[in-house]
């Protein structure tokens, strides 16, 4: 996106710039946090399009949305699984 002869950071590169901002954090997690924490930001680039949608987007708060998404997704994925397995064990 060009704005006034200046090329406008991409909010996939305002991801990246928040994830930058919160490395001395990463830092002092374990490693199965630090996991989860660059899953966080990946989620966050999932919904770039979203994020882009925003006029003024907080990055942390659109991270925090997009994340809460994807949970959200992967939970109602597992109840569906849970509720399979259930169903077959009771056919059995």
């Amino acid at each position: 996106m060009i704005v006034l002869g200046r090329t406008a950071r991409t909010f996939r590169n305002a991801v990246d710039i928040e994830e930058a901002r919160w490395k001395p954090f990463k830092r002092t997690l374990k490693p199965p946090q630090r996991e989860n924490f660059d899953r966080i930001f990946d989620y966050a680039r999932t919904c770039a399009d979203a994020g882009t949608m925003m006029t003024t987007p907080r990055v942390t708060e659109v991270v925090l949305i997009s994340t809460i998404i994807e949970m959200l997704q992967e939970l109602q994925d597992l109840r569906e699984k849970v509720a399979q397995f259930e169903e077959k064990k009771w056919h059995l």
